[in-house]
């Protein structure tokens, strides 16, 4: 018999999958690739070519493993999520209704027994509070189809329990944030290679959360580009006194990437000294373009300077230069 698993790579999923194959299920492991994991942002930081993978611990466990790339379907879920937002930009229930309700029809397809995923009662403020669990399980369309094996002996029987192809005795019940039944758990299984529970999902971060809402504001369809994620991750994102934002790398790995971005706006960079990469996106004013410029002269190596020349690069091809003093207006405002 075959189950179908929805996996992050961390932890949690690795037991449910372990958990899972114990109860003699043939595995399918789906990890759903949103567009805003910290893991894939700061990889194409270095290698920008870089597609996403299936994470190696969830390769290791001996299941089949599929990517599946969900980020237009998740820019509408960002844009407009039914159920809200969490503490920050996350909209976990409709992300988990999106995956779920994707994986329910993969699970259709295969004439898999049911679908499982890492989830714990209690373990997540928004998204797994018991409620929230019932609320996915009910919208996704799989009702009592989907399996929690982590918290499965809390929860009300599913329907491969009472087709008796789960046994309840072989499923957890963990319940609440403390990790301390899961790392027991991972020595009796046997799953050693797992990843801190860190990172994850940008859109929880407050700062980068910010940037987004700020980019979402900014546009008419509240809809963000696969290339977007990467940009809100890198630099000093500041708006300018007419309403423009700029983005200014820190380091020069960050310049390099603001470099590849040079086709949404201005590039400017200050001349003759060492500073930053400054991206102003859209058609700033000229207002605007003079701070921006003013910025980049203050956050290079030209700051002790009455004048700095910055050279500004157009995306038509054009461009030309401004000498400014490094003391950027006081009605900047940093996200």
């Amino acid at each position: 018999m075959r189950a179908i698993g929805i996996v992050s790579g961390g932890l949690d999923s690795l037991l449910a999958i372990r958990l899972v194959q114990r109860m003699d299920f043939e595995v399918l492991a789906l990890h759903f690739f949103c567009g805003f994991e910290s893991t894939h942002l700061r990889g194409l930081m270095e290698h920008p070519d870089q597609s996403p993978l299936v994470p190696g611990p969830i390769l290791q466990t001996g299941a089949t493993c599929e990517l599946i790339d969900l980020r237009t379907e998740f820019a509408s879920v960002l844009a407009r999520p039914r159920h809200g937002y969490g503490a920050n930009l996350n909209p976990c229930i409709d992300c988990k209704i999106l995956m779920l309700t994707n994986a329910r029809k993969r699970m259709e397809r295969e004439q898999a027994a049911f679908v499982f995923t890492g989830e714990v009662i209690g373990q997540r403020p928004m998204s797994q509070r018991r409620q929230a669990l019932d609320l996915i399980a009910k919208e996704s369309g799989l009702g009592d189809r989907l399996v929690r094996p982590l918290s499965g002996a809390l929860l009300p029987k599913s329907a491969a329990e009472v087709a008796g192809q789960l046994q309840r005795d072989k499923m957890e019940s963990i319940q609440g944030r403390t990790r301390t039944r899961q790392m027991e758990l991972a020595r009796e299984l046997g799953v050693t290679n797992y990843p801190a529970p860190a990172g994850g999902c940008l859109l929880t971060d407050p700062a980068y959360a910010a940037r987004a809402a700020d980019l979402l504001e900014r546009r008419t369809d509240r809809l963000v580009t696969p290339e977007d994620p990467l940009l809100l991750l890198v630099g000093r994102h500041l708006v300018l006194p007419r309403g423009a934002k700029a983005v200014i790398g820190r380091h020069h790995q960050e310049n390099q990437v603001i470099e590849r971005f040079a086709s949404r706006g201005p590039l400017l960079e200050a001349q003759q000294i060492s500073g930053p990469q400054t991206l102003v996106e859209g058609t700033p004013s000229s207002d605007d373009l003079d701070a921006a410029a003013r910025l980049t002269a203050r956050y290079g190596k030209g700051r002790t300077q009455t004048l700095v020349p910055v050279q500004v690069r157009f995306p038509d091809g054009g461009c030309t230069t401004l000498s400014v003093p490094p003391d950027p207006p006081p009605d900047c405002k940093m996200l």
